[in-house]
């Protein structure tokens, strides 16, 4: 032996969310599609929660991204390629939302939030009142 493995006839996962890429031997081909997510979520541990909408798409010949629905797609993306690259997408995402990255939208959003407010502020005549205190809570004058 040359110090190569010998992965002739198996199948080869290379999974990837967001930057993270995973390099996953399968030695079980009939593996489900439910079995396959469950994988994904171990893999991707801390990154794939179990209330995650995760959808599962692989690169055909084309390089076109195919999206896995069920078992029967899985096993024919598995006859197209011994190393099946799959692209996990979460919640419609290419890559799941860090919490540093949820606290700086969110900080980005009341930021605007502000500085709208401030130039719809900007734009009532000073001492008048604004014309959302001219309108009855009915909507009716």
């Amino acid at each position: 032996m040359n110090g190569q493995l010998d992965l002739s006839g198996k199948l080869i996962i290379k999974a990837q969310l967001g930057e993270d890429i995973r390099r996953i031997p399968i030695h079980n081909e009939d593996i489900t599609y439910d079995e396959l997510v469950l994988m994904m979520q171990r893999v991707f541990r801390g990154k794939l929660l179990s209330n995650d909408e995760v959808t599962i798409k692989y690169k055909d010949e084309d390089g076109d991204l195919i999206t896995i629905f069920d078992s029967s797609d899985l096993s024919f993306a598995i006859q197209c390629s011994r190393i099946l690259k799959l692209t996990l997408f979460v919640n419609g995402q290419p890559r799941p939302l860090e919490s540093s990255q949820v606290k700086y939208l969110r900080r980005e959003l009341i930021e605007l939030r502000n500085k709208v407010n401030r130039l719809l502020d900007s734009l009532e005549p000073p001492g008048e009142p604004g014309p959302s205190t001219n309108i009855p809570e009915n909507g009716k004058p």
